[in-house]
């Protein structure tokens, strides 16, 4: 006679009935893990970050309605999971914490169709309504007028600009009467960012003393104006700044404060998230005093993420004394303090993020996620990486079962909070080192019963911070290079380490500066020695460069966990990576050949372990579906973990964080397989 295996869930909720306890079966469905769909964010309200995809370009506010606050303008221009194009939110209210909370994106037809609309342009109020500004090829205006009731921007006109401009990264709109607009455009230098060879090139982007072999462009303001009512230019393109020296790589100008007022001219944001203050000081002079935004009277403030992109932004009937930033991840919200520095830099508050209800769990892009029990209490939480160089605990405030995950704390180490980046040398050039791409493994390394931090991420190179703390208190020290024969181990960039126990002895899986599979052991806290190449069954190595040549930025890139995954007593490993990787070879690898067939799925790859954990040898890896079909959810490497959250009847289940940010849970019974040959 079979006999009949109930769910977990099954048995939980008979138990609780039997015992007369009260149980909502809405609510135990509300908060239960769906399989195949991002996890949710936890809490009475569900609030996240508001984030569009992978990243965003925001383009102005404007109160469409009666509101506190203005609506919010923003285009999707990367990522998959939200379609690209212009998209409205609008202000909801203000929560307990001072933070704004926006409707979730609505999107909003334009003049370019199915296009996304050009990166420079501005959104704003006009008198009563609602006026879009952009640019477009770099030489015409386009306006129109947006139209509420049917969520669409429509054409008003275009005019040519007369006089010779350079490459618009950003304008700003400032009405001077209802019929004149001055235009304010932020242009570049026209400088060349890449090194000349850089296409295909398998060399340093940095010569031998370690200088950038490219150029760093600058930037600087011009403006001229034109009769809206008209669609005519009425003066010259004019340069408003001495010299393009306003920032490196600039992105966005934003006019804040008012005339007479003690906050008053231009803050221009750049792709590290710099962000500069140029006083107005008189309408006609030319601005000249450059200067940073500060958060106390010693300490310059930086926006938090990559390619900050700012826009005005203040309450009804007050001073534009704000503005919000966004770029890659998050949106968010800036306000001026009412004081300057003795120097007269503007001191602007610590930015806060602008939330949405009912969201997804967000744990910034790229996101990198362990499940563990981080603060001791008997429940799976999540730890994450990203691409910030950040590191995040969702603490779990409900079941394995029915996790309900509280908005995120960000772990400190030596006491500060976590943020690693790569410096001026980084494996794509010096205008990428506001991202840290830290990916960790949460694991006790030094055997103590406490849980510890081992990473790697943008720098290429391997890291450990051990917990001083307890369990329910971690404590991490700083960060501690792992070493191999006195030199710190080497490796690619952008790798979550597989770590398992063997024989007693931790076994440590990176790629490494070959791009193969590589087994280290353990010796002490901070040292490994050579366990040698990690091979096939037939004894070749695994490697994960496909048959293109491809620029430096596509080696490494891995997610990598030892796992049991198929419960034959044996750790097989668990890859997630990009589409352009290729394991284990490049002729036969996954999923590159099934990429280049325009076979978009899952980047999660299977290989089981035919030998024993002390001499390893894998079968060829296999792709994971979704009950037989493909689920891609971007370019960029995922990074997948096998655990124990949700119904585990049937095995292990899967979460995978992706590029926008959100974590994808699977359920085992969902996944199926698919290899190269299928």
């Amino acid at each position: 006679m079979q006999k009949t295996v109930l769910p977990v869930a099954t048995i939980i909720i008979c138990a609780i009935l039997a015992a007369g306890l009260p149980f909502s079966i809405s609510a135990q469905i509300e908060n239960t893990l769906i399989s195949s769909q991002p996890i949710k964010a936890g809490g009475k309200k569900g609030l996240a970050p508001l984030f569009f995809s992978l990243s965003n370009n925001p383009q102005g506010s404007a109160f469409v309605r009666n509101s506190e606050y203005p609506d919010i303008f923003t285009e999707a221009v990367s990522g998959v999971e939200l379609e690209l194009g212009l998209y409205r939110c609008q202000f909801r209210y203000i929560d307990d914490k001072g933070r704004l909370v926006y409707s979730a994106p609505v999107k909003v037809k334009h003049p370019w169709g199915e296009k996304i609309p050009p990166a420079p342009g501005r959104i704003f109020n006009l008198g009563k309504e609602v006026i879009g500004i952009w640019i477009d090829s770099g030489k015409n205006v386009v306006a129109a007028r947006f139209e509420n009731d049917k969520e669409e921007f429509v054409k008003i006109d275009e005019l040519s600009i007369t006089g010779s401009i350079k490459p618009v990264a950003g304008i700003e709109v400032c009405p001077l009467t209802n019929d004149e607009l001055e235009i304010i455009l932020l242009c570049n230098d026209g400088q060349e960012y890449r090194p000349a060879t850089f296409s295909g090139d398998t060399q340093s982007y940095y010569d031998g003393a370690g200088s950038y072999r490219g150029k760093l462009p600058l930037c600087g303001l011009y403006h001229f104006k034109i009769n809206f009512k008209l669609m005519e230019q009425v003066s010259a393109v004019e340069k408003i700044t001495f010299k393009d020296d306003l920032a490196i790589s600039a992105s966005r100008v934003v006019k804040v404060g008012s005339e007479n007022e003690m906050l008053d001219g231009y803050i221009v944001t750049n792709t590290l998230g710099v962000m500069k203050y140029l006083p107005a000081k008189d309408k006609h002079a030319i601005l000249s005093e450059v200067r940073h935004v500060f958060k106390d009277e010693r300490t310059v403030l930086y926006h938090p993420t990559q390619g900050a992109k700012a826009i005005p932004f203040a309450p009804a009937g007050k001073p534009q004394n704000e503005f919000v930033a966004g770029g890659e991840g998050a949106l968010y919200h800036y306000q001026f303090s009412g004081k300057m520095t003795k120097n007269g830099e503007p001191i602007f508050n610590e930015p806060k993020m602008i939330l949405q209800e009912n969201a997804d769990l967000y744990s910034g892009t790229l996101s990198v996620p362990n499940v563990v029990d981080w603060d001791g209490d008997g429940l799976l939480d999540i730890v994450s990486g990203n691409s910030e160089g950040r590191l995040l605990f969702f603490k779990n405030n409900g079941s394995d079962i029915s996790p309900d995950f509280a908005f995120p704390e960000e772990i400190k180490s030596a006491g500060n909070p976590i943020l690693f980046r790569p410096g001026y040398n980084i494996v794509q050039g010096p205008l990428e080192s506001a991202w840290g791409y830290l990916s960790p493994t949460v694991y006790d390394w030094n055997n103590d019963g406490l849980l510890d931090v081992i990473f790697s991420g943008s720098r290429s190179k391997h890291e450990v911070m051990l917990n001083r703390g307890t369990k329910e208190k971690p404590n991490l020290e700083a960060p501690v290079a792992l070493r191999i024969d006195n030199m710190e181990l080497p490796g690619t960039w952008r790798v979550r380490p597989a770590i398992a126990k063997i024989n007693g002895r931790n076994a440590y899986v990176i790629l490494d500066t070959e791009d193969a599979l590589h087994l280290y052991w353990q010796v002490d806290d901070y040292t490994v020695e050579d366990g040698g190449k990690v091979l096939m069954k037939d004894g070749t190595t695994i490697t994960h460069r496909s048959t293109l040549i491809q620029p430096l930025g596509q080696r490494g890139r891995a997610k990598l966990q030892l796992i049991d995954w198929d419960d034959d007593g044996v750790l097989d490993l668990i890859i997630g990576t990009s589409k352009r990787s290729s394991f284990p070879h490049p002729d036969r690898g996954m999923p590159f050949n099934r990429f280049i067939k325009n076979e978009l799925g899952l980047q999660v790859l299977f290989m089981r372990n035919v030998g024993t954990n002390e001499n390893m040898k894998f079968t060829e890896p296999v792709q994971f579906q979704v009950n037989g079909k493909d689920l891609y959810l971007g370019t960029h490497e995922y990074a997948p973990f096998a655990c124990k959250l949700g119904d585990i009847s049937n095995g292990l289940n899967l979460i995978v964080g992706v590029e926008s940010g959100k974590t994808y849970f699977f359920e085992r019974k969902d996944l199926t397989t698919i290899g190269l040959n299928d």
